[in-house]
């Protein structure tokens, strides 16, 4: 059997498995928050609202990596709730957050949001940086009688 560690405690790993997808087996489908990630589709790591920090031994000098895309492998050591990518992933979801609609209250997916609950999983509670306004004005397509799109509120995830 082939090993990897998540902080420093040794799990099983499976051949072609990313970290992400190891990570999840092992430590639950919220250890690792996403933004871009989706079950149908090949992983692109345009958030890298997953990313970790990798070492090729204990305690060793560290990358930080979108696991997203990035394969497990025997004797990887995973941090994935090292201070650094705390911070790295909380920085990510305000820039994102400058640059979407902060209508939560009044949006009709408040409290079905994965935008919403990933800000709340990695502390946000106020967003530092003035709101942008990339595509915010954009009008809701409406020509589909069952689906609206309302490109306002994209983050650019490529799903």
């Amino acid at each position: 059997m082939k090993y990897a560690y998540i902080n420093n405690k040794a799990f099983e790993i499976k051949e072609g498995e990313t970290i992400l997808s190891f990570m999840r087996r092992h430590k639950g489908e919220q250890s690792i928050p996403t933004l871009c990630d989706a079950p149908n589709l090949d992983p692109f790591g345009s958030c890298r609202v997953c990313s970790v920090d990798v070492a090729l031994e204990e305690d060793g000098k560290t990358k930080t990596m979108a696991s997203c895309h990035t394969p497990v492998s025997e004797g990887q050591f995973i941090y994935p709730d090292s201070t650094s990518v705390k911070n790295l992933r909380k920085n990510i979801i305000e820039l994102v957050l400058t640059d979407h609609p902060l209508d939560c209250l009044t949006c009709e997916v408040n409290g079905n949001c994965e935008l919403q609950t990933v800000a709340a999983q990695v502390g946000i509670r106020n967003v530092r940086y003035p709101e942008g306004d990339n595509h915010l004005h954009r009008e809701k397509d409406l020509s589909h009688p069952y689906m609206t799109s309302d490109l306002s509120k994209c983050i650019n995830c490529y799903r």
